[in-house]
């Protein structure tokens, strides 16, 4: 079983032994690579072996299997009929953006805004609609980033560290 290991800042990673239960802190960067994770067998003072992989990214990202919609509104005269609405799935989500999967094919391209909107799965059902930039398409796997910042949203701030 591999174990996701998120790079600090410092390039530094906690690790922790799924054997003998111990934690230390080691340094990375030497098998850190941007945006890409790396695959480390590690081996414990326990002489035991486990599998990490290493990831660096700007921000936490809590992953979710939340059903919604997303929107392109009429003012995008370049696209798709006005006002075009389709199922996602939200995978992901960060400080700064999310990860959604589509149920067709895409209708918009990089860097087009289009309207999210979705209920996380918190005891109040809070219902999330924001207006996000498509910033890449793999597929129907898109990433898309908060057109302002959610840094005033205490809702998924409080969602996402919970």
């Amino acid at each position: 079983m591999v174990t996701k290991v998120f790079v600090n800042s410092d390039n530094t990673a906690t690790l922790h032994c799924p054997h003998c239960q111990k934690t230390r802190v080691v340094d990375v960067s030497k098998h850190v690579k941007p945006d890409v994770p790396s695959i480390l067998k590690v081996r414990c003072q326990c002489r035991q072996t486990f599998v990490v992989s290493l990831e660096k990214r700007k921000n936490f990202r809590k992953e979710t299997c939340l059903d919604g919609v997303y929107s392109i509104a009429a003012d995008n005269t370049d696209g798709p009929p006005p006002d075009f609405q389709g199922r996602i799935q939200v995978l992901d989500i960060s400080r700064t953006g999310l990860r959604i999967k589509l149920f067709s094919k895409p209708r918009f391209q990089v860097n087009d805004l289009i309207t999210v909107k979705f209920r996380l799965d918190n005891a109040q059902q809070s219902l999330i609609e924001r207006n996000v930039y498509v910033r890449n398409i793999k597929g129907f796997t898109i990433g898309v980033e908060y057109a302002t910042q959610m840094s005033m949203d205490s809702v998924l701030g409080f969602y996402l560290f919970n």
